[in-house]
């Protein structure tokens, strides 16, 4: 009867263990209208003959990093608060930021049909390169650009969003730019460029 009562209490105890190291993980309420946006800026963009291939890890949108945080964050854009993201909804964006930080592409959500990089197969290329970085590029995918895009990132009525966009085609021959998106007639309108960038 004891080596039960033994096997029993193990049972509870390691239940409990296990108990602890769940995470609760917020859903993201807005993931249908983050792959509207995608889905609307990429069939915006000539995709003909393959010419451009997606990065699928897409970037993250912070919101006013804390100059006291010294947490490293993943390559992405850091917004200031201002008329469109209020300070007073802070702690909706603090959520929204965690859950854009999980973001995965589920490439089934979007429409066209496309050709997909991942950050680490280009860092591969990068690292394991005979020649340089677009030499190994090209002969791996064809005279193809890279196109990447951040997760869109929405004003708490979600009426407007964000979105960091780039296309790099080669050496000194890449764009990008980041632009507030407002709603209207249930089209995402590019109202505002910030940061651009060209090499």
């Amino acid at each position: 009867m004891k080596p039960y009562i033994i096997f029993f209490l193990l049972i509870i105890i390691s239940c409990k263990k296990n108990d602890s190291k769940l995470t609760v993980v917020s859903k993201d309420h807005d993931l249908n209208l983050r792959y509207e946006v995608l889905n609307q800026l990429i069939d915006s963009i000539s995709f003909e003959n393959n010419s451009y291939i997606l990065v699928s890890t897409l970037r993250t949108v912070y919101l006013n990093k804390d100059e006291n945080n010294d947490e490293p964050r993943p390559l992405g854009f850091v917004l200031e608060y201002d008329s469109v993201f209020s300070k007073n909804d802070s702690a909706y964006y603090k959520n929204q930021e965690k859950i854009v930080s999980d973001f995965r592409l589920d490439k089934t959500k979007i429409c066209k049909k496309l050709r997909y990089v991942t950050d680490e197969e280009l860092h591969k290329l990068d690292e394991n390169r005979k020649s340089d970085f677009w030499t190994e590029f090209n002969k791996k995918f064809g005279g193809t650009c890279i196109r990447s895009f951040s997760v869109p990132f929405f004003n708490k009525d979600k009426t407007m969003c964000i979105v960091q966009s780039s296309t790099s085609c080669g050496y000194l021959n890449g764009s990008g730019y980041t632009a507030v998106y407002k709603k209207i007639n249930g089209k995402w309108v590019e109202v505002k460029a910030l940061q651009n960038w060209i090499s």
